[in-house]
């Protein structure tokens, strides 16, 4: 089998789970494998006390530091188009069949959907069979990236409501979190428009 980020062929373990097809196949090589980071803990809440974004998202839980290791899958999955990558992510989603909460990927413009050709939340979710819901449109095709924390906080709001939310409980999904402010101008309209909880999970936490 070869790996799926550095193309070099390996032996995947045996297991009973993976005989009785329990466990999908490896598709990354342990070396790869074990340059991935898991994210930790911050305290992302304090950014946005006394903003009007304050207390609209409720949590945000990321998988993945934003390492050397990942900055360069990350580039390849995303900029180089390689869109097979979403498939190594698979167990890491898997959690999200079992939850209650209505599951929203952040969209992209639809001019860079365009552009990209595939949207890199969408098929994360898609390679864990996950269900979900675009009740968000982005409406504003630019990066927050070099800003300040001043002119994230008072850009013009990035989405718009397109289907019911009333007293709903939403888990947005997205790949990276870095700023922050992609995640809270979303929980900020749909709690505008009547949901009862806005939760988040990213692949990524820069």
């Amino acid at each position: 089998m070869k790996c799926l980020i550095c193309s070099v062929s390996f032996l995947e373990i045996a297991s009973w789970r993976k005989l009785l097809l329990i466990k999908s196949p490896q598709l990354v090589c342990e070396k790869c494998l074990n340059k991935f980071e898991k994210a930790e803990e911050r305290n992302w809440r304090n950014e946005w006390i006394g903003t009007v974004y304050e207390g609209t998202l409720d949590s945000v839980t990321s998988i993945y530091s934003y390492n050397d290791w990942m900055k360069q899958v990350y580039q390849q999955y995303k900029f180089q188009l390689d869109v097979e990558l979403a498939n190594i992510f698979r167990a890491d989603f898997l959690p999200l069949l079992k939850v209650k909460e209505k599951i929203v990927p952040i969209p992209l413009h639809p001019d860079m959907l365009v552009a990209r050709t595939f949207s890199q939340v969408d098929e994360l979710l898609i390679a864990a069979n996950v269900s979900y819901h675009h009740v968000l449109s982005k409406t504003l095709n630019h990066s927050q990236v070099g800003k300040s924390k001043k002119e994230r906080v008072s850009s013009e709001l990035l989405f718009t409501v397109t289907q019911d939310v009333q007293k709903q409980h939403i888990l947005l999904i997205d790949d990276l979190y870095t700023t922050g402010t992609t995640l809270h101008h979303a929980a900020y309209v749909l709690k505008k428009a009547g949901a009862s909880s806005v939760n988040a999970l990213t692949l990524i936490r820069a």
